[in-house]
């Protein structure tokens, strides 16, 4: 979903806050603490968890406002080049529940790379694992 600023994307591990990755963010407005999408979270074994959209679980996880640059360095950390590419992740737009309604943002799945997805994290919470 864009926004005025830029567009709204779903994080559920390292770019949540207080997390090692959450500089990548930089100045990115926090839209929602708490977010939730249906799908299953695995830890991949690397200190970085892996979200897949299959399954009826839920996956935690906050939304952030980023602009245009900021999508650029999140693609870069989560390796994705394209449409088509050879991605580490896939960027798609999903509905994702906050405090009030479903809204559509980008997030960053691995339902075609499975080899990532080592152990189910059953609470379905990075920060919580």
């Amino acid at each position: 979903m864009n926004t005025e600023r830029g567009h709204l994307v779903f994080v559920y591990g390292t770019l949540r806050k207080n997390e090692c990755n959450a500089h990548v963010l930089g100045n990115a407005k926090c839209m929602s603490e708490y977010a939730w999408v249906q799908g299953t979270l695995f830890d991949t074994g690397f200190g970085y968890p892996a979200l897949t959209l299959v399954d009826s679980g839920r996956v935690f996880g906050e939304i952030y406002d980023v602009d245009a640059d900021g999508l650029k360095k999140l693609d870069y950390l989560e390796g994705y080049k394209g449409p088509g590419d050879e991605n580490l992740y896939e960027r798609q737009t999903y509905p994702v529940v906050t405090e009030d309604v479903p809204v559509d943002v980008i997030i960053y799945t691995v339902d075609h790379n499975p080899s990532l997805c080592k152990k189910v994290i059953e609470c379905g919470d990075w920060l919580k694992r």
